[in-house]
């Protein structure tokens, strides 16, 4: 009656899991998606809600989500590993079965012995099965090794997903930088515009100027109101995408003001082979071609495990009832119990099978030496995107001490020039083309400052190292 009880235990174990299954969440509604995909933690900003790159960097790798699905790949693949251990473990099953036949025979003329008018059988088995693989030709060896890579595989996937995400955050946290730094700029035009349009409207009614001036002003003061609402868009647009690279609901970010950058600190840049040094020993996903490769080698030395046999050791204690019921025969019925125990070796070796094996190991020799062209594809894109990042500092920081050089004198020309044109010694036209260089050079100042710490971040994802943060220089 083994049988017949596994059989009852299998049936209360699929009623009670059955109720301890849940449907996913619905996702229909915005609702749904705050409830459902809350951040993590509330994000921790500086006093002063003083938001810096850092913050912004850790904030995000806690609360993103790719990087969280990431984090979750290694963990599976590390799972991955661990079964794959075991196969070096035995196996231990335990088996049953129930039975229950019914038949019933007409017309029997002088039977032969054994043949009943009506049946009734009722058979259980039940035992314990233990196996152990001895030897597969080491696959199961190489079959441990692939897991283990495929774990660091996916760990070096998980790293190169924090570098591309730090790269993204401080791209968007640069731009929502400049933005607000031209919102300023163009705040400062406006007042000056402004400031000489109350001017000229008042030389105006006393008869010392034309009405040109001052619609001149008019016009000037109206584009410096467009530049700070252009502005103010691309501020959004890139608060907006800060906020989703953070994981974070935009609520929580909406009073942050961001950290000054410094245009007088600029750091040393290294020659070529420097970063390239770098780049070759920490990019993640050069690791994960040069893993590939490795998986791809030991999956031609699986197919070659193919060509031995396997021995496998086995042992087993069964048990089993039985119970006969018969109508219209000399006896009633039969019953009987048995336990049986072996033990044995078993062994395989395959000699022919349509050249399989060996077409399969050609095929994995490609697939290698496809791997070997990904490492080599994936260097040569690391030396580009290297020289690129280490071209792009040199560049954009000789632009910061070019125009850091020009902001006082472009100033200091403006405020002669507007000196000149009050006392009347110099056009409105000259005027206005000295406030036009003023406002270029200041913009170029901080456009160039911006890129600047964008190839910063740009030259640290390129040699996947962690990113130098500015140090906060006060408002």
């Amino acid at each position: 009656m083994f049988g017949k009880g596994f059989c009852i235990v299998e049936i209360c174990m699929l009623i009670l899991l059955a109720g301890c299954v849940q449907e996913p969440a619905p996702l229909n509604t915005l609702d749904d998606y705050r409830r459902f995909f809350a951040a993590r933690e509330k994000p921790a900003i500086l006093p002063a809600n003083v938001l810096t790159l850092q913050n912004a960097v850790e904030i995000a790798l806690f609360n993103n989500p790719t990087n969280l699905a990431a984090a979750q790949a290694v963990l599976a693949a590390k799972y991955g590993y661990y079964r794959a251990l075991a196969a070096y473990a035995p196996e231990i099953n335990v088996v049953g079965t129930v039975e229950n036949t019914l038949s019933q025979g007409w017309n029997l003329k002088n039977p032969p012995e054994g043949v009943m008018r009506r049946n009734d059988h009722f058979i259980s088995l039940g035992g314990i099965q233990a196996g152990f693989l001895l030897f597969d030709g080491f696959a199961r060896e190489l079959e441990t090794i692939i897991a283990r890579q495929e774990y660091k595989k996916s760990e070096a996937a998980g790293e190169n997903v924090r570098r591309l995400l730090e790269r993204a955050v401080a791209y968007a946290y640069f731009d929502m930088y400049q933005a607000e730094e031209e919102m300023g700029i163009y705040g400062e035009d406006l007042d000056f515009q402004t400031a000489a349009l109350q001017q000229e409207e008042q030389r105006f009614k006393s008869g010392h100027v034309a009405k040109a001036s001052v619609l001149n002003f008019k016009i000037l003061a109206a584009r410096a109101r467009s530049n700070i609402s252009n502005a103010r868009y691309r501020r959004q647009v890139a608060f907006h995408a800060l906020a989703a690279l953070m994981g974070c609901d935009h609520k929580q970010l909406e009073h942050i003001s961001l950290q000054k950058i410094a245009t007088d600190d600029v750091p040393y840049i290294y020659d070529d082979l420097y970063y390239l040094e770098q780049a070759i020993m920490n990019r993640p996903d050069l690791q994960m071609e040069k893993v590939a490769l490795n998986i791809a080698y030991r999956n031609r030395q699986k197919v070659i495990a193919g060509f031995l046999p396997q021995i496998r050791l086995f042992s087993e204690f069964s048990g089993n009832t039985y119970h006969a019921s018969y109508g219209g025969y000399r006896v009633s019925g039969a019953h009987s119990k048995q336990g049986i125990f072996s033990y044995g070796a078993e062994g395989q070796w395959n000699i022919f099978r349509g050249f399989d094996t060996y077409n399969k190991l050609r095929q994995q020799e490609v697939l290698e030496k496809i791997a070997l062209w990904g490492v080599n594809a994936k260097f040569l894109e690391i030396v580009s995107e290297v020289r690129d990042a280490r071209s792009n500092c040199r560049n954009t920081s000789y632009q910061i001490r070019l125009y850091r050089e020009m902001a006082e004198w472009v100033k200091e020309q403006r405020d002669l020039i507007y000196s000149e044109y009050t006392n009347g010694r110099e056009t409105i036209t000259r005027l206005n083309e000295a406030q036009n260089i003023l406002v270029e050079s200041r913009l170029k100042l901080i456009i160039s400052a911006v890129e600047f710490n964008k190839s910063l971040a740009q030259l640290a994802a390129a040699t996947g190292t962690r990113q130098t943060y500015p140090p906060p220089v006060a408002k």
